[in-house]
């Protein structure tokens, strides 16, 4: 890793070390899910995302409430179903929130507290949700309705000069859109808390940022790629070994049902507890590295990468 990103990753872990409440953060960041890795991975499969997801979710819940004829015999689904809208809003605040939050700290290094981050993260609610939506509505949706039906047809018709158009058209105009599209938001959603620009704004200047430095850019998702590989072997592994004693105790306790029942709960828990740790650890590690490399891309006077260097030198085009 050069000494760019050595910067970078370094930093952002330095933080976390610093202040462990940005792991409260993280956990409800991580929810958002990691969208430009999501992004690549997925692709040219539509999978929604926590928030494409329960934007349906709060839309149809909304519309049921809206026109329900309220009576003794489904009031109580009713109020369940108020119920589950009240709990996605917490949520998705938190989550959104969250994400706001931990932007925020890397201006300020990660010593200020936490209720000002979190201040800031939810007076930046309404952008940040704005920009979340376009990812959200580009990364799934312009997916499942635009390249999932295209891609269906091609593979379905004749090998012709149609055939081959449409297939350039799907795999080298409409994917790379989508995946630059959750750079673009990524950085304006630092623009948004970091500078406090509009959604629009914020945008637009996103997408400038990214023109500018869309190699960096690259070059840090394949990274951070490979980054969050290892990292989520490590922590499967760790959430097996930490259930591995409980299953031990089983084969021996196997007659007894209370203790049964009692040593899978333990082991369910631990294992949970240790996901859901590690979950936190590395939302906050993942939204740091990116709102970090922003500050650097941002900063007068900033550094490159090697590998931006050499491209600049031998194709300045590229640059």
């Amino acid at each position: 890793m050069g000494s760019f990103y050595k910067k970078i990753y370094s930093k952002s872990w330095q933080a976390i070390k610093k202040n462990f409440y940005l792991l409260f953060f993280g956990l409800f960041v991580s929810i958002l899910g990691f969208n430009e890795i999501k992004t690549i991975l997925s692709l040219p499969e539509a999978n929604p995302d926590f928030i494409s997801s329960n934007i349906v979710s709060l839309v149809n819940s909304i519309r049921v409430i809206s026109v329900a004829n309220i009576t003794t015999s489904n009031l109580p689904a009713l109020l369940n179903l108020i119920g589950v809208f009240i709990v996605l809003t917490i949520v998705i605040i938190l989550a959104i929130s969250s994400e706001g939050a931990l932007i925020a700290s890397v201006k300020q290094n990660g010593n200020n507290k936490f209720k000002k981050y979190f201040q800031i993260g939810i007076e930046k609610f309404w952008p940040l949700l704005g920009i979340n939506i376009i990812n959200a509505l580009i990364g799934y949706f312009f997916i499942l309705i635009i390249i999932e039906p295209l891609l269906y047809f091609t593979v379905n018709m004749p090998t012709n000069i149609l055939y081959l158009l449409l297939s350039l058209v799907v795999f080298f105009v409409l994917i790379p859109i989508v995946i630059i599209i959750s750079f673009v938001t990524r950085y304006g959603a630092a623009y948004v808390v970091l500078k406090n620009q509009g959604l629009w704004k914020a945008f637009v200047n996103g997408w400038s940022l990214f023109k500018i430095n869309w190699l960096i850019t690259i070059e840090n998702a394949i990274l951070i790629l490979f980054v969050t590989t290892i990292f989520y072997i490590i922590l499967f592994t760790m959430v097996t070994i930490s259930f591995i004693p409980f299953i031990a105790l089983l084969s021996i306790i196997s007659t007894n049902m209370i203790l049964f029942w009692i040593s899978t709960t333990l082991g369910s828990m631990l294992a949970v507890t240790v996901f859901l740790l590690g979950s936190s650890i590395y939302g906050a590690y993942y939204n740091l590295v990116w709102a970090n490399l922003f500050l650097e891309l941002t900063t007068p006077g900033k550094s490159h990468s090697k590998l931006h260097r050499v491209a600049k030198k031998y194709l300045p085009k590229l640059t």
